[in-house]
């Protein structure tokens, strides 16, 4: 009797974990965090301001709660990379100590099991714009405050999963909106490029002006498989990969994807919205117009997409540009 009351007990946790898991990506944590990072507390989240670096320490905070690694050799989540003009970042400052004349990246890692050496990226970037003249606020839900929250559900969810046989590394970039500036800044400081199997970049996952409910498209996806892969994955799935149709925009180029598909490394972004959403780069871009519940939709349906990225079951072809 005792036996089976222990093998009942271990099948209940084994579910209850499982649920968990499951439900950890929620509509709940997706109102959260899009309200915080949109809300007009940090006015934007621009680039060398005091707020960016508010948003730099909730995603810092947030990555400690998951349990992940900083990325050697650094020793905290953050990663500086650029100074405002005319400023030089003192020696010998703690790693946590942020300024605000300086951007930074926030990275974080997940190590693999059995391939630590294959790195899968999930990234997004967290800055915003201004109008030069801080009268108006640019909250910036959609863009990109939407795949901030994603890049954090994801790292939570595979956080819990801990059966990653690649290493995950969850990236949030600064100076994105001032030329893909914290990717660019990333991607050059990694010496061995072929590592890195695939990037998935998530951007303006929060209107569906581009794709409608229940489904995004992969920017720049003929030059490499790892759009079908995510639809082979999501086969049977409410949430479909849509075709990209022409690129009369330059999507492909102008996000956090293209520092490293100029690498080779297949690198592409994730969206369901473009430059035609109405609220694009305008102060109206704020949470009351985001569709939380499909977005979180959107990011179920990328965790389940890269299921066999993460396993190491599929490894996407090298881009030639």
């Amino acid at each position: 009797m005792k036996q089976i009351l222990t093998v009942f007990l271990c099948m209940l946790c084994v579910v209850s974990f499982s649920q968990s898991v499951t439900d950890s990506i929620n509509e709940e944590d997706a109102k959260r965090h899009i309200n915080y990072f949109a809300s007009d507390k940090l006015r934007g989240r621009v680039n060398f301001t005091k707020e960016q670096l508010e948003a730099a320490n909730y995603i810092s905070k947030e990555f400690t709660s998951y349990g992940l690694q900083p990325q050697l050799p650094y020793t905290c989540f953050y990663q500086p990379f650029l100074t405002s003009p005319g400023y030089t970042m003192p020696a010998g400052l703690a790693c946590d100590t942020l300024i605000d004349k300086v951007l930074y990246n926030v990275v974080g890692v997940l190590p693999g099991k059995s391939r630590p050496d294959e790195i899968i990226i999930f990234s997004a970037h967290y800055d915003h714009i201004s109008d030069g003249s801080f009268e108006q606020i640019f909250n910036g839900a959609n863009d990109n405050a939407s795949g901030t929250a994603a890049v954090l559900m994801l790292a939570k969810y595979f956080s819990m999963r801990h059966d990653n046989e690649r290493t995950i590394v969850f990236c949030l970039f600064a100076g994105e909106e001032l030329g893909l500036l914290g990717s660019s800044a990333f991607v050059n400081r990694i010496t061995d490029l072929d590592k890195i199997k695939a990037v998935i970049n998530i951007e303006m996952i929060g209107s569906t002006n581009r794709t409608g409910k229940n489904g995004f498209f992969v920017t720049g996806s003929d030059y490499s498989d790892v759009a079908a892969i995510l639809k082979k994955n999501l086969k049977g799935e409410k949430v479909k990969v849509r075709s990209e149709g022409a690129d009369v925009t330059g999507l492909y180029y102008r996000s956090d994807n293209y520092p490293f598909a100029k690498k080779g490394i297949p690198a592409h972004s994730i969206m369901c919205s473009d430059d035609n959403e109405p609220c694009y780069h305008k102060p109206c871009d704020d949470v009351k117009w985001i569709d939380t519940k499909n977005m979180t939709k959107i990011i179920q349906a990328i965790a389940k997409g890269c299921t066999t990225l993460i396993s190491g079951e599929d490894t996407p072809r090298r881009i030639k540009l």
